[in-house]
């Protein structure tokens, strides 16, 4: 029978259609055909919903007609098979994603209790003589693990808004599959679709929530707000993404989720384990590694450990995407591990039609029990430190340099702000306004937390994901700033912090040279530096801070990607017009058209020289870096990472040194010989980096700005604020380095809790969650197991350990007068909850 739609309204996004299916006993199976997407109300209910994978649902009987109402999507790219650059298929895409809505419904009977393929073609469970024989083929082992789930990108190709509209319908399909199959299960990963899905449709939330309760529907993959990067955002937001996915999972559907589910993010920090650790995650998977361009990472499964000891059992799936297609039921027998099932991307899911097929090779499971099953087993996994490096999508460190701009800029004022509020905690100001003051910067972390969503922060998102997250960034911003001036109103007031005075420099021939006793350094006038001493050392610049344009024009995924190969295409670009400005050195640049202006200072007090550039970047397809060339004897580079370092080499010599010819690391890089001696660079909010070891010296590059042309034909043109310094180091320590980090990122301000150990490092400090004191984080630098000593500034009445979600664990703290007494194995990050006394 076909069921005429009368439209009913309209906006500029979706088309309202509405029908009324005649009373039947009997279920019915109502299909439609869209290119779009479709959502199908029956009652003002969702029962389920439509996309190109996905034609029909099944609609129970009724004795009375009932309105049914279809919300029809007139654009939406299709929800997989997506390109990966311009091109005839991403014409084709965008012309077809435009749709004429089908006016009318196919209904035909169905019978009770069966699943109901996309074809039509009705599989009744208990008559199926394929699942007769799945307990025997599971007695043999033969039986897969099979997990259901859809992979849907928080913003990629399309907007936040239009993911709300695809969350919508990939929950809506799964609950007329659940309802269809009673040995159906479906793992859906990221609270903030849950969160989009509660806001749009509380009734399919509520729906959801249902199935959560009866174990059908799993937020257990659901470990971190979003599918997040591993790279660029801090320790802190790793920490946060936990800590904000554990607390909505937890008070809105009563789980507790055990596996970071992060399929399609590029590459994974050395200390992510460390990090899921300490929030109690203990298991982790990914297939991105899969993508590998060079070398094949050697486990299927394994124990990933942090550089602390910690460890959380891992898995490399082969695939996240796609049916049961024997090449995938093969592999995933080969490699023992579960099929992952269902079309992802832009959502959708399962289909009618692999409910069907799943009955012929093996069972439906929630994810946690594979992997507690895995770490289990009888035999040892294979145990793996250091990090998971992505041999492949090299730009998403520079990409989009807006983008990481603002985040590293908001991830830094509100650790500043949230010390604040918990001085606000210690100096008992009135809990109701400390709320307040807290409400703001959890509002603002949620903006943060979602904009790192894998393909927003690496800046490979349409452009106007970009213009939806820089209004996101201006309100997180506005949340910040008002929550620092009315915590700081109600503090006593400590005196300002001026700025360290700038040592002014002076003209040395056709250069000018910086000194303030504790740094010397020489720049010609061409803005390149040929001196760089610590007081009393060598000069370890040969020559250093040499900018440079390159032609970058990779093969595929333009803005993912750093083909190797673009080094010859080197143009230095030399300085002109340098002077004397108030006291800094002041020179102007032509980048390719670009107009840039950059500023060279040296502090009293510091050891590092700051160099700022400020850029109008209009190139396309070029990469600007500043090239730098160090008097260093060293094989390997120390690169900041999310609450911690990580040593990488920089040689050439295997195929995987090869592969790292640009890496991640985040604040700083730095370089030492035998004896101590040599150099950092101090990033801001640039992450790109490659080093090349050449005998007595070594070439140390940093990536600032790229010009990509897709998926935004306008990324990074504009106006940016490029800060890095060039820090000559003796016998320093890493815990000394990053406080040198510190005071060049950061304004001067009060601490609530200090150590004189130069290992020891205050992370954070932030009010808890609950309003129970405030929580402090640290961790050790330098490897070495300490006893640490943490100093309060406010009266200390107790204090005891916790874990990343602010959970209670057994570590022994003490307090001696207002300190903190504690141990800290090598490397180990802790936090502790302190409750304050009267002063």
């Amino acid at each position: 029978m076909k069921l005429p739609l009368v439209e009913k309204s309209r906006s500029e996004e979706v088309v309202l259609l509405r029908a009324v299916l005649p009373a039947s006993a009997e279920p019915a199976l109502v299909s439609y055909r869209t290119r779009t997407g479709a959502v199908l109300r029956v009652a003002g209910m969702a029962a389920g919903a439509y996309d190109r994978e996905h034609r029909d649902v099944v609609v129970k009987g009724s004795e009375e007609p009932r309105a049914l109402e279809l919300e029809v999507e007139l654009e939406a790219l299709p929800t997989n098979g997506l390109p990966s650059g311009p091109g005839i298929m991403w014409w084709l895409l965008n012309a077809f994603s435009h749709q004429k809505p089908q006016r009318f419904l196919d209904v035909t009977a169905a019978a009770n209790n069966v699943m109901v393929s996309a074809s039509n073609v009705i599989v009744s469970p208990s008559n199926d003589p394929e699942q007769r024989s799945l307990s025997e083929r599971e007695s043999k082992g033969e039986a897969l693990p099979l997990i259901g789930h859809s992979h849907l990108d928080v913003a990629w190709l399309w907007t936040y808004a239009q993911t709300r509209r695809k969350a919508e319908r990939t929950f809506a399909i799964a609950c007329d599959l659940l309802n269809r199959d009673p040995d159906f299960r479906f793992a859906q990963s990221q609270p903030q679709l849950y969160r989009f899905v509660e806001e749009n449709d509380p009734q399919l939330f509520e729906r959801v929530r249902q199935e959560v309760r009866a174990g059908r529907f799993d937020p257990g993959v659901a470990a971190l707000w979003v599918e997040s990067d591993c790279n660029i955002p801090s320790g802190e937001s790793l920490l946060r993404q936990m800590l904000f996915a554990h607390e909505y999972c937890a008070q809105r559907l009563g789980v507790t989720p055990s596996i970071a589910w992060l399929p399609d993010s590029f590459g994974f920090a050395n200390t992510l384990p460390q990090l899921l650790a300490h929030a109690g995650i203990p298991f982790f998977a990914t297939t991105k590694l899969q993508w590998n361009d060079t070398t094949r990472f050697p486990y299927a499964q394994f124990v990933w450990r942090g550089p602390d000891g910690s460890t959380v059992t891992s898995a490399l799936i082969q695939s996240h995407d796609g049916g049961p297609y024997p090449w995938r039921v093969n592999t995933a027998r080969e490699r023992h591990e579960p099929l992952v099932l269902g079309y992802g991307d832009g959502g959708g899911g399962v289909t009618a039609k692999m409910l069907a097929q799943a009955c012929e090779i093996g069972r439906w499971i929630r994810p946690r029990e594979w992997f507690e099953g895995l770490a289990n087993r009888s035999e040892p996994l294979p145990v793996y430190s250091g990090e998971l490096y992505l041999e492949y999508h090299r730009g998403t460190y520079t990409t989009h340099h807006d983008m990481k701009s603002q985040n590293a800029l908001l991830e830094r004022a509100l650790l500043e702000a949230e010390e604040l509020v918990a001085w606000c905690e210690a100096v008992r100001a009135p809990a109701a306004a400390t709320a307040q003051f807290a409400q703001r910067l959890h509002a603002a972390w949620e903006i943060v937390l979602r904009n790192q969503f894998h393909d927003v922060l690496p800046g490979t998102a349409i452009g106007d994901v970009y213009r939806d997250a820089e209004e996101e960034y201006a309100q997180a911003q506005e949340l910040v700033a008002s929550a620092i001036a009315s915590a700081e109103s109600m503090l006593p007031r400590t005196g300002a912090h001026s700025a360290a005075k700038r040592c002014s420099p002076r003209a040395d021939g056709a250069a000018f040279s910086f000194d303030n006793g504790l740094l010397h350094a020489r720049v010609g006038g061409d803005g390149v530096i040929t001196e760089l001493a610590a007081a009393g050392g060598r000069s370890v610049a040969i020559e250093a801070n040499v900018l440079a344009l390159y032609r970058d024009r990779p093969r595929a995924w333009e803005a993912w990607n750093i083909d190797d190969g673009y080094q010859p295409t080197l143009r230095r670009i030399a300085a002109r017009n340098a002077r004397i400005s108030g006291d800094s050195l002041e020179l102007a640049y032509d980048l390719d058209g670009s107009p840039g202006t950059m500023r060279i200072e040296l502090r009293d007090g510091e050891r590092s020289l700051r160099v700022e550039l400020d850029v109008d970047w209009r190139a396309r397809r070029t990469l600007l870096r500043v090239e730098n060339r160090f008097a260093v004897q060293t094989g390997e580079v120390t690169y900041g990472s999310p609450h911690g370092t990580l040593v990488r080499s920089a040689l050439r010599n295997t195929p995987a040194e090869r592969a790292k010819f640009e890496v991640p690391g985040q604040r700083f890089a730095a370089v030492r010989d035998a004896r101590g001696e040599g150099a950092a660079i101090l990033s801001l909010d640039t992450y790109g980096w490659s080093a090349l070891s050449q005998g007595s010296e070594i070439a140390l590059g940093h990536s600032l700005l790229r010009g990509t042309t897709w998926p935004d034909p306008e990324a990074d043109i504009g106006s940016h604020r490029l800060a890095y310094a060039f820090a000559p180091v003796r016998s320093i320590s890493i815990g000394a380095l990053e406080r040198a980090w510190i005071r060049f990122a950061h304004e001067p301000r009060v601490r609530l809790f200090t150590s004189e150990n130069q290992s020891v490092l205050v992370v954070a400090c932030k009010p808890a969650e609950d309003r129970d004191g405030a929580i402090v984080r640290v961790r050790e630098c330098d490897g070495q197991a300490c006893s640490a000593r943490l100093r309060s500034g406010a009266r200390v009445a107790a204090a005891h350990a916790v874990d990343a979600l602010e959970r209670r664990i057994e570590n022994p703290v003490a307090i001696e007068n207002e300190t903190l007494v504690f141990d800290l194995k090598a490397f180990e990050l802790r936090s502790l909850r302190v409750r304050f006394g009267h002063a």
